[in-house]
């Protein structure tokens, strides 16, 4: 099971031909529309050269109105919004977690292109746009050779994440958690707002009996786990924040139980 949340929401459902088959303003001196296809091409040439496979992908567009030559148009695809889950085919990582990117284009002027990453992403028509790493960038006159350098830049902090996400799971699996160590866990992590109070008997409902046989066993990975899915059924907009602070919890949990493994085995160079 994917360790990953992705949400996309608002616009109607799009296919990738749908993309494509979108029309594109003209150009101004100042305002250079992307069309949506070759936005589209430029995040999978991107992630190709970082290795990194679509695993799946879902897409949404929303109308919007641009003013043409002095005359107010509305294009019925203005606004393009995608979320892509990734993985590396090359380094073996099973079921346990997935990345996911999140992309956004507008031909209205209403936001930037842009591409965000993580374990937990979000992208909304009202333009909430969250993940652990971002880039945005205007749609000025140097957007067709500065976006591609943005996105890169992304990629290459992506690989960084990879790495650090693997040897984080497979330290949360090494460390067992007796339930003295469980229950001061979840005090902690009220504590510091990665939930409110009232959800730490949710969640340690969930790890004692999780919907997902998968998750019996009594480790950390498995109390991630009960978390997330708890978190999930939340406001999604806290979640990023939510498991930043876990994640802060978890390593120096794992680490004082001698768990830590060093995320340089799993180096993507």
């Amino acid at each position: 099971m994917a360790n990953v949340s992705a949400v996309l929401i608002g616009g109607d459902s799009a296919t990738e031909e749908d993309i494509r088959a979108t029309d594109t303003p003209p150009e101004t001196r100042s305002h250079i529309p992307l069309p949506h296809g070759e936005f589209l091409d430029m995040v999978h040439g991107t992630l190709d050269r970082h290795n990194w496979e679509v695993t799946s992908q879902s897409f949404t567009l929303e109308k919007g109105k641009l003013n043409v030559g002095g005359q107010d148009i509305v294009y019925q695809s203005a606004n393009m919004f995608g979320v892509l889950k990734i993985n590396r085919p090359d380094v073996a990582t099973g079921d346990d977690y997935s990345l996911a990117v999140g992309i956004r284009n507008s031909h209205d002027k209403s936001m930037s292109a842009g591409m965000v990453a993580g374990l937990v992403v979000m992208v909304c028509t009202n333009l909430d746009f969250m993940g652990e790493f971002a880039t945005r960038h205007k749609h000025s006159v140097n957007v067709r050779t500065t976006l591609p350098l943005r996105l890169d830049e992304l990629a290459g902090q992506v690989d960084t994440a990879h790495t650090d996400h693997q040897a984080l799971v497979e330290s949360y699996k090494r460390t067992q958690l007796p339930d003295t160590v469980t229950h001061d866990l979840l005090v902690r992590l009220a504590d510091v707002g990665a939930f409110p109070w009232a959800y730490a008997p949710k969640i340690l409902k969930e790890y004692r009996n999780p919907r997902h046989e998968e998750f019996e066993s009594r480790t950390m990975w498995a109390f991630n786990n009960a978390t997330t899915e708890i978190l999930k059924d939340r406001n999604i907009r806290d979640l990023p924040g939510s498991m930043s602070r876990f994640h802060m919890l978890g390593k120096e949990l794992v680490t004082e139980r001698g768990s830590w493994v060093d995320p340089n085995q799993y180096s993507l160079n």
